[in-house]
């Protein structure tokens, strides 16, 4: 591939992520890839038969969705291939009651959502997106809003009242982390928010039944560095993975095998959700596609690959110490094997001989990734898949800093390997 083919990979990879600032506007923008592409979308309370070469996608709960194409060989014969990452990332999100004035500020009471870096949040410039349950009639329907500008932020204290701020920062997010969205002389309540989804929507205030807000930086997406190495953005972890199987599973030359991407939520808050990576999404779509028949099913799983991807930890040129001396890995040198002797990861042996086959047959490089014997590191949907489903399963990422920041860095390269890779490994 050349640079130029690269970088407007990067640049398409911004786009989705700008597109995308909550996880049910993620797996909207994947619908319209996959509409666009010829994808049927099939509804989870209907009756499905499937045939050779059919394209499909189920959305399930507006934020997790699973799409694929019925391999040429029935399951038992050929298996799966399936590519699995989260839509989620770290994030504050509005409280039931989160309104309130404090000497003359517009305050936002928010709960933190997974592990943000705190101080990564102040003073950008912040907006608002999620879901909103409005009332149609004797029924409702969810819609998505973005606000799209930027309504808030959170002011650092100045450092005349903080002088140990650069030595040390200590932020509480009941206290530090609440967020200014204007000005008032009087005391306002939670219509405040209900009237900017009514303006943004079009719909009176009555019809708003519900709604789920988190904030988000509006800054948009960049490719940067001195011969433009780097992506800047939010949501790298875990959008960018997301956006490369799309990409792989539409570029992927259909094969035996039934390949199978699962983009699954609230990964970074455990996964034990309806749509996370614990939950029956995955094992009801397989069964499903045999036919609800338990000695296929079982077959089907035996011959089959589950890749589990999701950002990889870059080794940091200011704090080498926090990374194993033997087993670092650097942004585009290639997709990040991630190994774990306590099966944080999931990945074995086989499953890693078998990726690692792949990107030498595609002449893509690769690392391995292993924490120091003394930091204890993160875990991903893997082993949960692993473990409910009996699938061999191999965890990989792309390399990165700063992840779980408001704006995140990753190598543009890695992101046409990966999504090389993952091409590799639905055809194989």
């Amino acid at each position: 591939m050349s640079r130029k083919g690269m970088l407007k990979l990067a640049k398409e990879l911004n786009q989705f992520i700008d597109a995308s600032p909550t996880a049910s506007h993620c797996v909207a923008e994947c619908e319209k890839r996959l509409t666009a592409e010829g994808f049927k979308k099939l509804c989870e309370r209907e009756s499905w038969k499937f045939r050779k070469g059919d394209k499909f996608y189920i959305v399930r709960h507006d934020s997790a969705l699973i799409a694929g194409v019925f391999g040429k060989k029935d399951p038992t014969k050929a298996g799966f291939r399936i590519i699995g990452s989260h839509t989620d990332s770290p994030s504050f999100k509005l409280k039931p009651r989160s309104v309130f004035v404090k000497e003359g500020y517009i305050q936002l009471s928010t709960e933190v959502y997974g592990g943000p870096i705190y101080s990564s949040w102040l003073d950008r410039e912040l907006s608002l997106a999620g879901k909103v349950v409005v009332r149609m009639n004797n029924s409702y329907e969810i819609k998505l809003i973005d606000l799209e500008k930027p309504v808030l932020s959170i002011p650092q204290l100045a450092i005349h009242y903080n002088r140990e701020v650069n030595e040390a920062i200590k932020l509480n997010p009941q206290e530090h982390m609440v967020p200014v969205a204007g000005l008032s002389e009087k005391e306002l309540d939670d219509k405040f928010i209900k009237e900017m989804i009514a303006k943004k929507l079009k719909i009176k205030t009555f019809d708003i039944v519900n709604y789920d807000l988190e904030l988000y930086a509006v800054q948009k997406g960049i490719v940067c560095g001195y011969d433009e190495e780097f992506i800047m953005n939010r949501g790298i972890d875990n959008k960018s993975m997301v956006h490369a199987s799309i990409e792989a599973l539409l570029e992927a030359e259909e094969t035996d095998a039934t390949m199978l991407i699962a983009l699954y939520d609230n990964e970074e808050v455990g996964s034990s959700t309806t749509n996370g990576g614990k939950s029956s999404f995955t094992e009801d779509i397989l069964a499903r596609l045999t036919d609800f028949h338990k000695e296929s099913y079982l077959r089907s799983i035996a011959g089959s690959y589950f890749m589990s991807a999701d950002g990889a930890h870059a080794v940091h040129p200011n704090y080498l110490g926090k990374f194993d001396n033997l087993n670092r890995v650097y942004l585009n040198k290639g997709p990040v094997i991630k190994v774990n002797a306590n099966t944080s990861y999931a990945t074995t042996i086989e499953s890693s001989a078998v990726f690692e086959m792949i990107c030498a047959a595609k002449k893509l490089p690769y690392q391995k990734f292993v924490n120091r014997s003394d930091v204890r590191g993160g875990g991903t949907i893997g082993s949960m898949i692993a473990n409910n489903i009996g699938i061999r399963t191999v965890d990989v990422g792309n390399a990165m800093l700063a992840m779980h920041s408001a704006r995140e860095t990753a190598g543009v390269d890695d992101h046409w390997y990966m999504k090389e890779a993952m091409k590799g490994f639905l055809e194989y």
